[in-house]
């Protein structure tokens, strides 16, 4: 049963009050999660939707942005409530996490200062409902790399470990049958990065609001997101390309083996005819 969300925020866009804090955090805990079904059920104040995500109010000053791919950021959320709204949220997953990676972070809200960036905080004039969104979905981004980062650095040291196998033994101890799943396994996951992480394409949200696209460019800068996302681009080129030349390895010892094969059967062939002309 989903957890009870109570008095729920109806203003769709509301200024937070000054000399106050909203805590983010942000989980990745999926491999993709099925919004279509999710709508149907949550009962939250929906404020924006689409195929790739829903971002909704609760209660009096909570949200919480869900997307298709794997991430869910919460907005002024007890540790008690996240944890439920998750076990609530496992039933619409592919592959869930029991480990999931997540990461914090603070908007501070003081009427006399300017807006500025620090490791793990935003300090704004005022911070308005869209403020905290485009946050979140920066926070989302960020969650998501360091998925994928985990990811690409995991296939790079089996990637490794062929090498040391090639350099050390002379040949690669893998199947092409298992080669060929470790291939579909790498491209799979940059597929996943590109078709779900669009973290160049400005929101619609930035192009209405000066202020926003300023804190919106500030996030991306902040969280290194172009360079961490190019980093793991890097990775995968580099996979790639140790990936091509293993398979071209793998079927030349398929070729090899196969000639063995036919000249085994030539030479079984000419002991054949040799037999049947001494008798």
């Amino acid at each position: 049963m989903q957890p009870t969300l109570n008095n729920i925020n109806t203003n769709t866009e509301s200024t937070i009050e000054t000399d106050h804090v909203v805590k983010l955090y942000a989980f990745y805990i999926a491999e993709s999660i099925n919004l279509k079904n999710l709508k149907a059920d949550f009962t939250g104040k929906l404020l924006n939707s689409s195929s790739s995500e829903l971002f909704y109010s609760v209660g009096d000053s909570g949200y919480i942005y869900i997307f298709n791919y794997g991430a869910v950021v919460f907005a002024n959320f007890s540790t008690i409530e996240m944890s439920k709204t998750i076990n609530f949220l496992r039933t619409y997953c592919s592959v869930f996490f029991d480990k999931k990676l997540d990461e914090q972070y603070e908007i501070i809200t003081k009427k006399d200062s300017g807006t500025a960036f620090t490791f793990n905080s935003l300090h704004v004039p005022k911070v308005t409902e869209n403020v905290i969104k485009i946050a979140m979905l920066n926070l989302a981004h960020s969650v998501s790399l360091d998925y994928y980062t985990d990811v690409s650095e995991e296939i790079l040291t089996s990637i490794k470990n062929f090498s040391i196998e090639l350099e050390t033994k002379g040949k690669l101890y893998i199947s092409k049958k298992n080669m060929l799943k470790f291939i579909g396994k790498s491209l799979n996951a940059k597929n996943r990065i590109a078709e779900n992480l669009y973290i160049f394409d400005a929101p619609e949200i930035v192009w209405e609001d000066e202020y926003i696209d300023k804190i919106n460019r500030g996030f991306i800068e902040s969280f290194e997101l172009r360079n961490r996302y190019k980093e793991i681009e890097f990775t995968f080129k580099n996979i790639e390309d140790n990936l091509y030349m293993f398979l071209e390895i793998n079927q030349h010892s398929e070729s090899n083996r196969l000639e063995y094969i036919i000249i085994i059967l030539i030479f079984i062939e000419v002991i054949n005819m040799f037999v049947s002309k001494i008798h």
